[in-house]
């Protein structure tokens, strides 16, 4: 029988980009195509390819786990809670190459959501507030409730979706796991060592060239968000430090995660109603100081 390794992972963590690396240079199938879509997602493929691949990337726990059962090895992308906010960015804009921009995602909300990745959210959001009257034709959630839906995933990882999620990547005794850390595919050196490390694991022999430096290049280009939680991290140390400073225009998610950091450290609740952010950490700490009631 064919040697064939499952990679589990959740949408968004580069599970197929990883997929076309390692068939690709553990010289297992010819990659004579160009993997990556316009959006940067690495889901073109010939036939050829993907009949003769080694390692085959799924969302099998999520949607196959018994099909997992059949394989010996697994390569597992994981996250830490740290994560979560690149995680969400990209798992919306990038599953199923449906590009949902989170921060349109307040316009046409029911039908961007309606589908086998989002389903579970959406009925979620509906049955947590059930006085929004939306369906195919009256679409829209409203900003201040999507901020706040994902606000509470964000302060705590047992209500966070994608953490459940991972939760699920649960496998046998008797299968052999490697856990490749999501963080190390935007750093080049720290992906390097996960792939000899994986090198290791299978008793493969891996092609350090120029290709698979050119390769990577490539995929990074395409990386967005990967400054969202630095530049939300900054605004959330300014307002602990007292420190007066214009707020950027943010994304949703970026207004959630922030509004999350904040509840955990004040124990203060942030506003609901609210359907513009806040342009300055000054109206922050004021609202904190003087509206905000306790958790």
């Amino acid at each position: 029988m064919t040697r064939a390794v499952a990679i589990d992972f959740i949408a968004g963590t580069h599970g197929h980009f990883l997929e076309v690396i390692l068939n690709k240079f553990f010289s297992v199938v010819s990659v004579d195509f160009v993997p990556f879509t316009a959006l940067g997602t690495s889901h073109n493929a010939t036939e050829e390819y993907t009949k003769n691949k080694m390692f085959h990337a799924e969302h099998w726990s999520e949607l196959y786990p018994e099909k997992l059962k059949k394989f010996d090895q697994v390569i597992a992308i994981k996250f830490l809670p740290e994560d979560l906010l690149y995680v969400a960015s990209v798992s919306l804009l990038r599953a199923g190459d449906m590009q949902l921009n989170n921060d349109q995602l307040e316009i046409d909300t029911y039908n961007k959501l309606n589908n086998k990745f989002y389903k579970n959210s959406l009925d979620t959001i509906l049955t947590s507030y059930p006085f929004l009257q939306v369906d195919q034709i009256n679409s829209n959630i409203p900003r201040y409730v999507l901020r706040e839906f994902f606000k509470y995933g964000f302060r705590d990882t047992a209500v966070n979706g994608y953490w459940e999620k991972q939760q699920v990547m649960q496998y046998s005794d008797n299968c052999d796991v490697f856990e490749f850390e999501l963080a190390s595919f935007y750093d080049f050196e720290h992906f390097t060592q996960n792939i000899k490390r994986l090198e290791q694991f299978l008793n493969l022999n891996f092609d350090f060239g120029n290709e698979f430096a050119e390769m990577y290049k490539k995929f990074i280009e395409f990386i967005p968000y990967l400054t969202h939680k630095v530049q939300c991290d900054q605004i959330v140390d300014q307002i602990i430090s007292q420190v007066i400073s214009p707020i950027p225009k943010l994304t949703l998610l970026q207004e959630s995660y922030i509004n999350a950091e904040l509840e955990k450290y004040f124990n203060k609740e942030m506003p609901f109603h609210q359907d513009e952010y806040f342009n300055s950490t000054q109206f922050v700490l004021q609202y904190i100081k003087e509206q905000a009631p306790d958790l």
